[in-house]
Order: C-alpha cells, then structure tokens, then sequence
C-alpha cells in the first residue's frame, strides 16, 4: 500500500509569501511529519503584486487570495522563532537570481515541508539529518547534505525502514512501504516466505495453488506453511480412490504428485482404473476429467466457461455444456494450470457477482484472458485485498459485448483494482471494463509493470477524501499504453478523488485518442471532472522515458488543472484539449528539492518542427465566460527565475488558432490566476506560442 497523500487541497494563491509560509507547516497548516508521495493539486504559486523573492520584506498577504490554504503565519516551533521549515524561504542566493524556493500554490496542501517534523532549532534552515524523512515533492526522500533527495534503490533500503520507522524499502527514487522484492527476501518473515503474494512488496502466503503459477519453489501451495512447493506425495499402490495431498487438502495425491482437484468427486485422471472407479463411486456413467468424476466432457480446445450461479466446481469441466460451466475463476485457473500451452479464454456467464469461492487477488498467468457473456459480470474484491493481479505477458481482461464487466471495491474497503508488476515484450492487456471505489488507486502500474488498456475501460470514483488516489496510476518503471482511436467506446479517468491519471517516479505513458468536441470536452480518452489533476507528470529527472499525450481531453477537473507537468520530467502533448478547469489548462512548474527539477526543455506542448501537422494543435483557453474557459490561466509557467522558454507554438486560445494565425494573446506576467490565455512567473521566462504573440 502507498502512504497518505497530503489530504487538504488548495485553490489558487496569488502571492508567493504566503504560498512559502504555507509551505512552511505543511500539509494544511499542520507541523506533523512530511512522509507522503505528494498527489494532490491546486493553483499555481505567482505573485499578484509583482514582488517575488528579491530579499526585500514579504508583502502583506491578501486572505483573500488564500483559498482553502494554510494559515498565513508558519508556527514557531524551531527555536528562535523561525518557521518550521525555513529552508523553503528566499535566501540570499535567492536574492541574487530571483529563483523561488515554492513551485506552486497546491504546493501549501500537495507538497510537504523538506523537514518531516520541526526539529526545536537543531537545523532550523535545512531539511534535517541525513537519512531522515522528508518528502521531495515527488515521493517520501530521505535527507541528504540539508536537502531533501530522492533515494537510491536497494542501497538505500535499510535508510527508509530507519526513517519511516517501518517496513519500507528505496524502488524507484521513493521510499515505498514493503518489505521484499524476490521471495528470497522472505525466508524468515513470519508473515509469509512469498513476496507480492496478497500486497506488491509485502511478505505473504499463498492460500491456494494459483497464486502458484510460475513460481520458482513450485506450483502447489503448501497451505500450512503458505510456501510454493513442488507439492511430492506417494499414493499408496494398487488403491484407485486418491489420497489427499499432504501440504494442501484441496488436492489430491495422484502418483508422485499433487494434483487439484475439488470436493468428494475427485479421481486421479491419470490412473489406471480411474473411470472404473468413477463409475463405482458415484453408481452413474461417469469418466475422469481433470480429477474430477463428472459426466461433463474435457474442454480441449482452450476455451473455460465458468457460471458463478449454477457452475459448478465438484463436478464441472469448464465446458460450456449445459451443466458443465465452473462456479469459479479460481477453479478454473487449477484446472489451466500455470503455463497453458495454448491461448486460453476463461469466459464469466452473467448476469452474476463474482465473489464468493474466490481467492483473492486473482493472479492470470500467461495466454489466459478473462471475459463476460451474456449479462452483466460485477467482481466485488473484499476489503484490504487487490481485485487482479496482472504479471505475465498475454494475460488480459476484456467485457463482453453486452456483458458489462465491473470490478468493484464495496464502498473504497478493497485496496486497488487492478495491479501490472511484471514487464514482458507481450504485455498485459485490458479493455471494455470499469474499475471503480477502491480504496486506493483503481489501476496500479508499478516495477516493470507493462498495461496496454484499450477502448471501453473507465476507471472512477477511486479513493476517499481522506485519502485521495487516481483511477490510473503509473510508477517505478512502468509503463502503460492507452489507445483508443476513432468510434470506440471512450475510455475514461473521470471523477476520481485525485487525478484521473497519475505518473511519477520512472514510470510513463503513451496516449492515443481523439478529441471529438472541446467545448463539450468529449473524446475518446477523458480525464474530466476530477477533484485535482486530470493529468499529472512528475517524473525523476535526468533521463525519464518520454509520455506522448496525443487525442486527451482534460475537461472540467474540479479543484486543478487540466495538465500538470514538473520540470525533469519528458512530456509531448499534441491535438489534446484541457478546458473548463478549476485553475489552469495547464501548469508546468518546478520540481522542488530535485536536481534537474526546473529542467523544462523536454516538456514539449507544440513546436516549429510540427509545422506541417499543425504545430502542437492543443486547445488551453477559452474565452472569459465560456462554459471551456479555464479559471486560472490557458498555460501557467511557475518556475524558477531564468528557467528558460516553454514551448507552446501552434496552439488554440479562444478564437486565436495560433497554427495559422499572428494573434496578441492575454498574459499575467509575475502570477498566474486572472484568467488570461497565458500567465508566466520567474524574471527572464517566456512561453512560445507562435504564431501567435503576447507583450
């Protein structure tokens, strides 16, 4: 599980004083520990009075520029009075460049202070003790030489279980709650030798033989132990009627081996006599199939159908024959094994509810696709567990055609919807389902996670208010691809508690839709109506994989911005729209406490070298009250003093099409939040939208 975001949001704060003070308590307003990834969105951080950090006294703060924000005033609790994390007020090399020490007004509520708590004046004007907790403004740091750094994966793992006084371990540049990343982590961990079993990098044990598959120790779940076994028995010779298998009673001991089987109908399928004995046993004409004494047929041909209201697991096949369907997916995953060796479909038979008889979370190996038929399929995962585990390549997801398939969280008590861990060069797959009200992210991506996520998939409504998440989120080095061209079903990251879709660390996306109405803010892809970010990117930087954003439409987020991108991270946006939202259409803004973190050059939302296809063809701003018209500004750039130049060239603001013609645009130089079509923070910035201008 992911720590707690930052839980107070923030609109717009005009004045940089009071955004820097804000930022000095923290999460809104408290002095407690700064631990969490920061999520959360709001307003850009500019002046409204023109003076920045330039050595000379604050400026009274307007409480009315100070929307839902922190208290104006930073408590005292270093020694001497100073504010509880001085170290994010202008200093004297501040003074000399002009750069600001705050990226932006959400800053107050999604970033934590550098400092995890007050430290009563030990080193009031820094971040703390090497080692310690700190939050970089991308994820929980650790403290390095008084600046809060990300940390070093594996080297650094025993520093993050020190300073987060837990089970944490350094993936990715973050310290991440878990406790192992191979099974050999867990030898001796009393709460299970089986690593990402139940939690990704948590310790756990197996309950069933399918949270088995591809395991190195074996495929047989050793149910005391909740080790993967090779599951080796004897059956005593000349008895026909099977034994149970030792380690696991759901199985049987046929020859020198464990095999599933279910309930008082099972049979060696693989012994001498077994439909004799199936015959004698039940008193009916009967065979053996797949352990099983069942009058249904063998499916041969790779295709399960499972009926969780009349299947059955003692006596069905998996054939679609009347009677013969399987009641669970858990079930049929025993039968297929864990290496198939053909593409196999396991086909769920609504309208029904998956639930009951299931082990959570339900892992699909490789070649095995889960589908719907006939009515409408909802999987409801129980509290604290993940609904699929997705790690192994051409394994997917996809509802049928008049078979809604939902996989549900009961009221934000089940953990995520969905997780991709492994990366494979076929990857995973989902499409045609809606993931909705997990406690945590609907759709996790994380390690080397590869999700391809097609048309038809809306993840929403995931996360509290107390804990807010995403309905995608993409982390580590994962990677996901969401393509869904022209007349399919939309797929959607609307409404959720956070940001529709969330990337940080090393992970990345690749986005392909088509915008079909902005002013409606329709398209094939949406991230609309969310309570922060519709998009947020906030990659490590130096060399982060690159995100091509083509075809999004951002529309109506509630509490953000339509895009918000960092410095350091790469990022191309192309023929996308982003109206309507609560702050700007999009923020580009510094990555605090990172080396490399005010690097925009590859943060790329048109250029001359598109001229031919129309140069970035984006829509940010509409005109002052239209129903697309953005609150704050059409593109806020907050960055440091002397950054450099965005690229925004070809794009549309209002009735300004600057793809073809020279046109003035409106700009707030030194703040962002009046409306305008531009808004630039930071002496000696600029943004480029040719053809168009601005003054």
């Amino acid at each position: 599980m992911r720590a707690l975001p930052c839980r107070g949001e923030s609109k717009s704060i005009r004045s940089i004083w009071g955004l820097l003070l804000a930022a000095a308590v923290g999460c809104g307003g408290s002095s407690g520990p700064g631990i969490a990834p920061s999520q959360n969105e709001g307003g850009s951080d500019a002046t409204s009075d023109g003076q920045g950090p330039d050595g000379t006294a604050p400026p009274q703060t307007d409480a009315a520029n100070l929307e839902d924000s922190a208290p104006t005033e930073a408590s005292s609790a270093d020694s001497g009075g100073s504010p509880a994390d001085a170290s994010m007020l202008p200093d004297a090399g501040d003074a000399a460049t002009g750069l600001s020490d705050a990226s932006d007004a959400s800053d107050a509520s999604d970033a934590a202070p550098k400092e995890a708590a007050p430290d009563a004046g030990a080193d009031a004007q820094g971040c703390g003790a090497d080692n310690t907790a700190c939050n970089t403004g991308t994820a929980a740091g650790l403290c390095e030489s008084d600046e809060c750094s990300t940390c070093t994966d594996v080297t650094d793992d025993a520093h993050c279980g020190a300073a987060y006084a837990g089970a944490y371990l350094c993936v990715g540049g973050a310290c991440t709650p878990g406790n192992c990343r191979a099974n050999s982590d867990c030898t001796a961990n009393a709460t299970g030798p089986l690593c990402g079993v139940v939690t990704p990098l948590m310790c756990g044990k197996c309950t069933n033989d399918s949270q088995c598959a591809g395991n190195a120790g074996g495929a047989v779940c050793n149910t005391t132990s909740g080790a993967c076994v090779a599951g080796t028995c004897t059956a005593t010779a000349g008895t026909i009627a099977p034994a149970a298998c030792p380690v696991n009673a759901a199985d049987i001991c046929c020859g020198t081996t464990c095999q599933p089987a279910a309930g008082a109908n099972a049979c060696c399928s693989d012994a001498t006599g077994a439909d004799t004995y199936c015959t004698t046993h039940l008193a009916m004409s009967a065979t053996c199939v797949s352990n099983v004494c069942t009058a249904c047929p063998a499916v041969s041909n790779g295709q399960y159908a499972v009926d969780p209201t009349s299947g059955s697991d003692a006596t069905g096949t998996g054939s679609s024959t009347a009677g013969c369907a399987f009641k669970t997916i858990t079930r049929a995953l025993q039968v297929i094994g864990e290496a198939p060796g053909l593409a196999t479909t396991i086909t769920v038979i609504g309208p029904a509810t998956v639930s009951a008889g299931e082990s959570f979370p339900i892992t699909l190996p490789a070649k095995v696709t889960v589908t719907t038929s006939t009515g409408a399929v909802t999987v409801n995962v129980p509290a604290g567990r993940i609904g699929f585990m997705l790690n192994a390549p051409n394994s997917g997801l996809e509802g049928g055609t008049g078979a809604a398939l939902t996989i549900s969280g009961q009221a934000e008590t089940a953990d995520y919807g969905i997780v991709a861990t492994t990366g494979s060069a076929a990857s995973t797959a989902i499409s045609s389902l809606t993931v909705t009200s997990f406690l945590d992210d609907g759709i996790l991506v994380e390690n080397a996670g590869v999700l391809a996520i097609g048309a038809g998939v809306v993840s929403t409504l995931n996360g509290t208010a107390a804990a807010r998440r995403a309905g995608l989120h993409v982390t580590e080095t994962g990677s996901a691809v969401i393509d869904v061209p022209s007349g399919s079903t939309p797929t959607q990251f609307d409404a959720n508690t956070n940001h529709g879709i969330f990337v940080d660390t090393d992970g990345s996306i690749t986005l392909t839709g088509v915008v079909t109405s902005v002013t409606a803010g329709t398209g094939t892809v949406t991230t609309n109506g969310n309570f922060a970010a519709g998009i947020w990117v906030q990659q490590r930087p130096g060399t982060p994989s690159a995100n091509v954003i083509t075809g999004l439409i951002s529309f109506g987020n509630t509490n953000g911005n339509g895009l918000r991108f960092f410095g350091g991270s790469n990022v191309r946006v192309r023929d996308s729209a982003a109206l309507g939202n609560a702050d700007n259409g999009a923020l580009v803004s510094v990555n605090l406490g990172v080396a490399g973190g005010d690097d925009i050059s590859k943060i790329d939302l048109g250029t001359a070298a598109d001229a031919g296809a129309g140069y970035g063809g984006n829509t940010f701003q509409e005109a002052l009250g239209a129903a697309g018209h953005n609150t704050a500004d059409g593109i806020c750039l907050d960055v440091r003093a002397n950054t450099g130049t965005l690229h925004a060239e070809g794009n549309m603001f209002g009735s300004a099409d600057c793809a073809t013609t020279a046109t003035a645009l409106t700009v707030e130089q030194g703040a962002c939040g009046n409306g305008s079509d531009l808004g630039i923070v930071g002496a000696g910035n600029d943004i480029d939208v040719s053809l168009c201008t601005h003054p």
